[in-house]
């Protein structure tokens, strides 16, 4: 299975139906991801600022976890109106973003430079501060962890955000079953 594929599997699992979202070309198996779980319905707002703000809400009116999923670079910046709202209100949400190849985001993270690639933003550093959790996914047998490790974050204690950024090459690579990393609430 890939590691989009897992991602939304994840959620499902747990009782996540809704994913709010914007298509774009550094997500796009996560988009698939999400047309092939029949479990979750997709609702594609007209901009990535209103995916943000519907799982906001979303997670303040349900108390279950509200989810977005935006691309890369601008697509990211957009969303963080309402990752902020969530953050500010103490809204259990998850953003999952799509992001450029992983050997890009290492790349920027090392150098001073402010874009590389294509939306190659890191965002890390834009709202790692509004977040109880934020990875960008660098190894498939890591996914369980970040996911667990997630969702438990942002439901429990004082409710909040979470983000997990995954780089396009990562989220078609396949999940070693086998190896996969738990979790363990402290």
């Amino acid at each position: 299975m890939r590691v989009a594929d897992f991602i939304f599997n994840f959620l499902s699992e747990r009782g996540t139906d809704t994913v709010f979202m914007i298509s774009g070309g550094q997500a796009m198996f996560l988009v698939d991801a999400v047309y092939q779980n029949k479990k979750i319905k997709p609702i594609c707002t007209h901009h990535e600022q209103a995916a943000g703000m519907a799982a906001d809400a979303y997670g303040r009116i349900t108390g279950k976890l509200g989810v977005a999923l935006v691309t890369a670079g601008p697509g990211s910046v957009n969303i963080t109106n309402g990752l902020i709202g969530g953050w500010t209100d103490s809204a259990p949400m998850m953003t999952i973003s799509g992001q450029t190849m992983l050997s890009y985001v290492q790349y920027q993270q090392s150098h001073p430079i402010r874009q590389y690639g294509i939306q190659g933003i890191n965002i890390r550093p834009f709202v790692e501060k509004a977040t109880k959790f934020f990875v960008t996914v660098d190894d498939p047998s890591t996914i369980l962890h970040y996911m667990q490790k997630a969702y438990y974050l942002a439901l429990n204690g004082r409710p909040g955000p979470v983000w997990i950024d995954v780089p396009l090459d990562v989220q078609k690579m396949e999940v070693p079953a086998h190896l996969l990393e738990e979790f363990t609430p402290p």
